[in-house]
């Protein structure tokens, strides 16, 4: 099932990279292996142009209010989705900073040999700067919206109180409750496996 048009973003439109070697996935909000329409979007993708997926979950160690709990809970997912992609054949890089600004660079290095890079919409925290710093990458760039039931497209506006807002979101929220893929891993071609992450970036 397709990705409803109103929750993909184009953020940087360039032509898909013709000659790639995977569809990227930089997964920085929806971090799981289900019901997440990005990467049901990125696996679109992949079916499409016949090439592998590769999933990429970064944590940034320097960022305002980092801490010891909130890294626990990433790592423990991180430990979940990598069984969980290992298990479907989809290649998972986890990439944990271990120190502030290790990273650096990273993204771009993987973006070179990706076909397009889609990632989350998430409109709170830092994650709108980290995606408007990635727009400059020669690489088309999506982002993909599942923040909420309503798409944040089809709003249009601010509300001024939240019974303005119920009424708004029961009158359009019936013509928008597509859901993501419970199992998205379920079926994949041989096509959408085994993506290589070169050693130089490894």
């Amino acid at each position: 099932m397709a990705v409803p048009r109103e929750r993909i973003d184009v953020v940087t439109d360039r032509p898909l990279r013709a000659r790639a070697a995977y569809v990227l996935y930089w997964m920085i909000a929806a971090r799981r292996p289900r019901s997440s329409f990005a990467l049901d979007h990125a696996l679109d993708h992949a079916r499409a142009l016949g090439l592998p997926l590769l999933v990429f979950e970064p944590l940034r160690a320097g960022y305002r209010w980092a801490s010891d709990r909130m890294h626990r809970f990433v790592l423990d997912g991180m430990a979940a989705n990598a069984a969980a992609f290992a298990a479907a054949g989809v290649t998972y890089y986890p990439y944990v900073e271990p120190t502030a600004g290790a990273g650096r660079g990273l993204l771009a290095a993987l973006a070179e040999r990706a076909a397009v890079i889609v990632t989350d919409l998430q409109p709170g925290f830092f994650q709108p700067r980290m995606v408007a710093a990635a727009a400059r990458l020669d690489a088309r760039l999506e982002q993909v919206d599942g923040a909420g039931l309503l798409p944040l497209a089809v709003h249009g506006r601010a509300f001024a109180t939240a019974a303005a807002f119920r009424w708004h979101w029961q009158k359009l929220l019936g013509a928008h409750l597509a859901m993501p893929a419970a199992t998205p891993l379920a079926k994949l071609p041989p096509s959408a496996r085994d993506a290589t992450i070169p050693a130089a970036i490894l």
